[in-house]
């Protein structure tokens, strides 16, 4: 339906900071209108322009579906390049309710940010206009790195491809910058985990430190190459020229990303990139004057040519998980995981997605197409190594994760086999107490039994689940096999009859749901790191359903 402008106009002369409607008219797709805004504390009255969408009230995209616009005001903070006043207003379905609101919120930026020249807090990075080359878009990640970097600095920058994806309808290349080297040698590696830290298949791009953002306005990144002539050194630019020189035989064509440097605080380095093409780099030769006079020489300046902006994230760790991770205290651990079946897949997801950074594991079992429906493995990898896959998939969440499996036999083999030799028992110790965390996955009640006989000092949490996934039992060394047993065999209903036995009465396993099993998981996490996290007294507890809410029940 198409929107009233009858009423449009009509809220908008009623409102008392607008001094004058200029018109309110129907254009081949928004409603377009100009008006004139005074109010007290305005030293001057001020002119917008306005578009609405055919969505208004609703938004569009997540953005208002009403725009205002005045490009003088582009060097004031959230104006974009053409002018559009950047806003976020509450909700409403009702028309005119909306545009009382959205009216206001102009008026509010007027009031905070033009009159008060108000400054906000958080650091909004520079607007720059990604482009597509050869029809492709490129997009690399950082870390914080090992070094500091210096005004000034140049040098090659290495880094490794990840999958391509699709960006705006078209393909885009993903990369992974592994670390930078200064033209004096020195080098600055990211901080990612060490599935992450690849020597192969290495590219090289280069970098500039120019420490200062390459803006105008303070937020719009340069579009011209001329607007950097300021910003880098005559000896980065022949080191320019020479590298393309050196290449274009062989490489013309090729991509080649320049990265520039700048702090965003006292602390912290942003990087943007630029994409250079070899044979077509934004360089001509001039001869090079000292006090006005030439000497012979050639020097290599920038000439007036377009920017072509690739992207950049920084997918330092404090970003990547800025907006959920669990406890330091509980993600800086060293945790194994015993069995990563069902339970034990779920959890080293969820720990490697809530943060977690060093997390081993061990299992003897493969995975079979039947394990797939409750469990984190996907049919893709067909029959495989539990331990294996997993692997996969965590380094796949996150770059931050060291993760390895163990000796699949270990467990089975060699602490079963030993377990009553005194001297086996002090290197099994030895062993596991390398580890802050250990969380026992694995069901096996004659592991439990082992585990809580060692004289270990580290922290071990068993978890093991009822039949139908009806409760969770959690356990904390030591005595877990005590509670754990009395749970299953005295206070729980555990159903030991009706149990899944795909391949006859020597495989059997308890049934459940993903669903089900995955929301005993997860509030066992949770309870686990606020026991972590404010260093309480860690009680056995048992989750189970309580008139229809999960409740824990500690003991």
């Amino acid at each position: 339906m198409a929107l009233d402008i009858d009423i449009i106009r009509n809220v908008i002369e009623k409102l008392p900071f607008i001094k004058q409607v200029y018109f309110v008219r129907q254009s081949e797709v928004y409603i377009v209108g100009k008006i004139e805004i005074e109010f007290e504390g305005l030293e001057n009255s001020l002119d917008f322009d306005f578009k609405i969408a055919p969505q208004y009230p609703l938004k569009t995209y997540e953005s208002e579906s009403i725009t205002f616009i005045n490009n003088e005001l582009i060097a004031f903070s959230h104006v974009m390049s053409e002018g559009n006043i950047c806003i976020h207003t509450s909700h409403s379905v009702n028309l005119e309710e909306k545009l009382i609101i959205d009216f206001n919120s102009l008026k509010n930026w007027i009031t905070k940010y033009y009159i008060n020249k108000e400054k906000d807090i958080n650091y909004e990075h520079i607007v720059t206009n990604s482009i597509d080359i050869d029809n492709e878009y490129h997009a690399y990640f950082f870390t914080n790195c090992d070094n500091q970097f210096y005004k000034g600095e140049y040098g090659e920058v290495n880094f490794t491809p990840l999958n391509k994806g699709t960006y705006k309808n078209k393909i885009i290349r993903n990369f992974l910058i592994q670390n930078f080297t200064s033209n004096l040698g020195q080098k600055k590696c990211c901080k990612w985990g060490e599935l992450y830290n690849s020597p192969q298949n290495i590219l090289i791009g280069v970098y500039y430190f120019i420490e200062v953002a390459p803006v105008r306005y303070g937020k719009f990144g340069f579009t011209n190459f001329q607007e950097l002539s300021s910003l880098l050194s005559s000896e980065f630019l022949d080191m320019l020229h020479s590298l393309e020189e050196q290449s274009i035989k062989k490489s013309k064509g090729l991509v080649v990303p320049l990265f520039l440097g700048y702090k965003i605080s006292d602390n912290e380095v942003h990087w943007q990139v630029v994409l250079l093409k070899i044979g077509d780099f934004p360089l001509a030769g001039t001869p090079e004057k000292i006090n006005g006079a030439k000497t012979g020489n050639w020097c290599s300046i920038l000439v007036n040519k377009e920017i072509i902006w690739g992207l950049t994230r920084n997918c330092s760790y404090e970003y990547f998980f800025g907006r959920g991770v669990f406890s330091e205290k509980l993600t800086s651990k060293k945790i194994l995981i015993i069995g990563v079946g069902a339970i034990g897949s779920m959890v080293a997801r969820t720990l490697t997605r809530c943060g977690c950074r060093y997390i081993d594991y061990v299992d003897y079992d493969i995975k079979e197409p039947e394990n797939i429906c409750r469990s984190e493995y996907n049919i893709i990898n067909g029959i495989t190594d539990k331990t294996q896959e997993l692997n996969r998939i965590l380094s796949e969440i996150s770059p931050f994760v060291n993760s390895k499996p163990l000796n699949n036999n270990y467990f089975e083999l060699l602490i079963k086999s030993y377990f009553t030799d005194k001297e086996y028992q002090k290197t099994f110790a030895k062993e596991l107490n390398n580890y802050d965390l250990i969380i026992d996955c694995s069901t096996d009640n004659d592991l439990m039994y082992i585990l809580d006989s060692l004289t270990l000092s580290t922290e071990i949490v068993n978890l093991s689940i009822t039949n139908h996934a009806k409760e969770m039992v959690c356990a904390f060394y030591p005595n877990m096999y005590k509670f754990v047993n009395h749970q299953f065999s005295s206070i729980l209903k555990n159903d030991t009859e009706d149990l899944y036995e795909p391949t006859g009465c020597w495989s059997p396993t308890f049934k459940g749901s993903y669903n089900d099993i995955n929301v005993l998981v997860q509030l066992a996490l949770r309870h686990l790191n606020r026991l972590f996290t404010n260093k309480k007294q860690k009680n056995n507890f048992v989750i189970k359903e309580v008139d229809n809410n999960l409740k824990i029940i500690e003991f």
